[in-house]
């Protein structure tokens, strides 16, 4: 028996070779046809274009935005609503002055 391995124990290595050689020779016939087709779909593609140029200028408009702030204090010395220029008596809230012309005790806003 052990002749009989030793007798084809080279053929494995002869194999292996064939093999690599077969795949190698199938795999470049492969990428040969792929090349073909794609310098075919290339080739329909191509297409003749003329260079433009074109140039515009454009000015950009400038813009110039100010703010001025002037600060007015207007007072109410006593809190009534009613400006200090404006009340006829600044320091008396509005609410405290009533008026009775007629003397009875009642105001005269609550009379009418």
């Amino acid at each position: 028996m052990e002749k009989i391995y030793k007798k084809h124990l080279f053929l494995i290595p002869v194999m292996v070779v064939a093999i690599f050689v077969f795949a190698g020779g199938f795999l470049a016939r492969a990428d040969d046809e792929e090349d073909e087709d794609e310098d075919h779909s290339q080739e329909s593609v191509v297409r003749e274009v003329k260079p433009s140029t074109t140039s515009t200028k454009v000015q950009q408009e400038s813009v110039s935005t100010s703010v001025e702030t002037k600060t007015t204090i207007l007072n109410d010395s006593d809190g009534d609503g009613i400006l200090d220029k404006d009340d006829s008596h600044p320091s008396v809230p509005e609410i405290y002055i009533v008026e009775d012309s007629n003397k009875n005790g009642i105001v005269d806003k609550f009379e009418k």
